[in-house]
């Protein structure tokens, strides 16, 4: 969830200027890093992956633009429409990348829940014309909707008594999102229910959300880190579809051939 912000960066001089922009800068550089572990093959090959690799690199884009880091000349209404169709995106992106790490029923399940999602945002933003209720209603459905699949996945994993590595890298994925759209849920609360707070309140506002943003980037950068770092002979065979079939019917093949010579 990317918050609109104007005139809020950089802060006036007071206890929360110095640690604001040092944190604020941190969690964007941070949002960068999934994207980058791209670069890493065997990290491309996975879909999940990929896709979280897409949504924080949006993610850190967005807040880049909003901050003005790098002192763009950025309008106020194009940051405001940046900000609308990134949201209207991000709920689904997640659920996209939830989708590719299940398989089965779990994964048909999660495409109908983003197709619905997808088709109610499409919905609401043509009948009330991007208006305030509109949004309001998108971004708690898609913040519950993250909360409720994040905590799905850790249940499902505390289940297993045996995972694989891309289980364990996963399991990273779902508890950062759990605590960031937590934090994100509490933010919206008194963002668009108590939105009379005053500046004061949109400062804490703010600082809480770069705090959640940058534990949970650092979080999921450590996540998929632990799948990349791998050696490349250790190969994941339960990876849930996410490897073209010839790619990973080669990888069989090759290791049963191994089995073959070793026991001649």
């Amino acid at each position: 969830m990317a918050l609109y912000m104007q005139n809020i960066y950089p802060l006036k001089p007071g206890p929360y200027s110095l640690p604001y922009a040092v944190i604020s800068n941190i969690a964007i550089v941070l949002c960068f890093i999934p994207f980058l572990l791209l670069g890493w093959k065997k990290m491309r090959q996975v879909n999940t992956y990929c896709v979280l690799g897409i949504y924080w690199f949006l993610n850190g884009l967005v807040n880049l633009l909003a901050l003005d880091f790098a002192h763009f000349s950025v309008s106020n209404l194009f940051l405001r429409q940046l900000n609308m169709y990134y949201n209207l995106a991000e709920a689904p992106l997640v659920l996209l990348a939830f989708a590719c790490a299940q398989s089965g029923r779990g994964r048909r399940q999660l495409l109908l829940v983003l197709l619905l999602l997808v088709a109610g945002e499409s919905f609401l933003t043509v009948l009330h014309k991007h208006n305030f209720p509109a949004t309001t209603v998108i971004l708690a459905l898609g913040l519950l909707l993250i909360i409720a699949y994040s905590l799905t996945g850790l249940v499902q994993y505390i289940k297993k008594m045996e995972h694989t590595r891309f289980e364990n890298s996963m399991v990273f994925v779902y508890g950062s999102l759990l605590f960031a759209y937590g934090s994100f849920l509490i933010i919206y609360i008194f963002a668009h229910i108590h939105a009379s707070g005053g500046a004061e309140n949109d400062t804490d506002s703010f600082l809480l959300y770069y705090i959640s943003l940058l534990l949970s980037s650092a979080v999921t950068s450590a996540g998929l880190w632990s799948y990349g770092i791998r050696n490349s002979h250790q190969h994941d065979y339960s990876l849930p579809d996410n490897r073209t079939s010839d790619h990973r019917n080669d990888h069989r093949n090759d290791h049963r051939s191994r089995y073959s010579s070793s026991s001649s």
